[in-house]
């Protein structure tokens, strides 16, 4: 039997962290585009307040759609709280985010009407099968 002396892991393990993440991606992507299709659009646009206690404040503008727009595939490696979706494999994880700061009223419409869960659902075998054979 033989024995391999100074056999140098990582860049292999850099491929298969690599190949992982890109798969996650994909599979974040295909989460994305579901939840963006479920997304309710409301009908309301208005500009920020001019005048008033709140004028100038941009949370107090609308736009019709931004909230659809707003739906994005993120790579973390760290914690943060938030509205979103954890695709997870190991010590890689993609997150789906709804809202920003601008549209700080996603996880009220999530918890009424249901778009990112429903997505996740809609999408888990795809998401096995992007994750078994790429």
């Amino acid at each position: 039997m033989s024995r391999i002396d100074f056999w140098d892991v990582k860049p292999l393990n850099q491929e298969i962290m690599r190949n992982g993440m890109k798969r996650l991606r994909k599979a974040g992507g295909v989460v994305k585009s579901k939840a963006r299709s479920k997304c309710p659009v409301g009908t309301l646009s208005r500009p920020m307040y001019k005048t008033g206690r709140y004028a100038g404040q941009y949370w107090t503008a609308r736009d019709a759609g931004a909230l659809k727009k707003s739906i994005r595939v993120v790579e973390k490696h760290g914690g943060e709280a938030g509205g979103y979706i954890t695709i997870r494999a190991g010590q890689l994880e993609i997150r789906v985010y709804s809202g920003t700061a601008k549209v700080y009223y996603a996880q009220i419409v999530e918890f009424y009407t249901p778009y990112l869960r429903p997505a996740l659902n809609a999408s888990k075998s795809r998401i096995l099968s992007i994750m078994q054979n790429g």
